[in-house]
């Protein structure tokens, strides 16, 4: 799978290739402890090893290591060839992701990026069949078992259903033919939804249909797998619809005005300011016009009536970070601007316009009100 890239993700880094990091995370652990638990007591009976059983279930998660980090890096080396740069290349739980550090802007590089993946898998398994082929005893099960763990990753990830790499393409083939990439999005979110339930449903269900009961190793890891797509592709579904919104927000309808003072200036001039309006903000700039903070009211009620003309405004202010001077008005680029900001603990952002080069305060905007604007839409 590929997933825009963020900070560093927590694991153990193993190494760098072509500059990025590999980690595997302690999820990767938990599910090589299950394997090796679960494969050893089937290869015992199979070839009645006994405790040298467990050394060689240990093959079963080292193949599968291979299997995922090869399906990641054929990601990362088809991004490079279109020019998208790769953050990092993570193992986990669930199998891998891959970060980038650039968008992927048009449905080709999108739909070539997702499919390379799978088809290192297929090629793997190809040459693992070949293996258990050509060999026998305990080396042919290996190359067995890696047949099948490569194909099973294959198929599962072209299942045309978001977060797994088949949605990608599916959203890049609707991308391609509406030139809509949300839709595409929004489509591919929505067969997630529909394999995520199906999945539990075809487990569950099929022996059941049959007379036979279920069995609870399949029944338990369907319910896990079924979570971890509907979680992904409920996020999808979201993720476009936020987008959608985004691209309508315009905070200048959202922004209130603002009295507009110098750093300089002293609690009696905030009075002054404010006495023709008192329910409006202020802003204190520097002498560039640059917003440097923000008049706390209620520090502001604190100071004594005598004296205000020599205390400076900046001692009743709450410093504005750069992450809370938005200069991006509209859109989606507008929205994330608001949304770093409120990562950086901003609950008021300041919006500045930077015509002809000087800035000008055009008001505040409430992170809460843009959020409000957002989620009605959201779904």
């Amino acid at each position: 799978m590929t997933t825009p890239s963020r900070t560093e993700s927590r694991g153990w880094r193993i190494g760098r290739i072509g500059g990025a990091p590999v980690i595997i995370t302690p999820g990767w652990a938990l599910i090589a402890v299950v394997l090796v638990v679960t494969f050893a007591p089937w290869l015992d009976s199979l070839l009645n090893l006994g405790f040298e059983a467990y050394l060689w279930a240990l093959v079963l998660p080292v193949l599968l290591l291979v299997s995922v980090l090869a399906h990641e890096l054929s990601h990362g080396l088809m991004a490079r060839r279109f020019g998208v740069g790769v953050g990092e290349y993570v193992i986990t739980l669930w199998g891998g992701h891959t970060s980038f550090t650039d968008a992927i802007r048009t449905p080709g590089p999108s739909a070539a990026i997702s499919v390379a993946g799978p088809l290192a898998n297929v090629a793997l398994a190809l040459l693992a069949a070949g293996g258990a082929y050509l060999t026998d005893g305990v080396a042919s099960v290996a190359f067995a078992a890696a047949t099948y763990s490569n194909g099973f990753v294959a198929v599962f990830n072209l299942l045309p259903a978001l977060p797994m790499d088949g949605g990608k393409l599916l959203e890049a083939l609707i991308w391609r033919v509406r030139g809509d990439r949300l839709a595409g999005t929004t489509a591919a979110g929505r067969c997630g939804q529909v394999v995520a339930i199906a999945l539990p449903v075809v487990v569950l269900g099929g022996p059941l249909l049959q007379g036979g009961r279920p069995d609870l190793f399949a029944a338990i890891w369907s319910l896990l797998l079924a979570g971890m797509l509907w979680n992904g592709a409920h996020a999808s579904v979201r993720y476009a619809s936020a987008q959608r919104s985004a691209q309508g927000m315009d905070l200048r309808s959202l922004a209130v005005g603002a009295h507009v003072l110098p750093a300089g200036a002293s609690v009696a001039d905030v009075d002054r300011a404010v006495a023709a309006a008192p329910s409006v903000a202020v802003v204190l700039v520097d002498p560039r016009g640059i917003p440097v903070g923000l008049v706390d009211p209620g520090a502001l009620a604190t100071v004594p009536e005598q004296g205000r003309d020599a205390v400076p405004a900046t001692a009743v202010a709450t410093g504005l970070g750069r992450h809370a001077l938005i200069t991006q008005h509209t859109g989606p680029v507008a929205v994330a601007q608001v949304a770093r900001a409120a990562k950086a603990g901003a609950a008021t952002v300041v919006v500045v316009g930077l015509d002809g080069g000087a800035p000008q305060v055009l008001g505040l905007v409430a992170v809460a009100d843009v959020a409000h604007a957002l989620a009605p839409r959201r779904g």
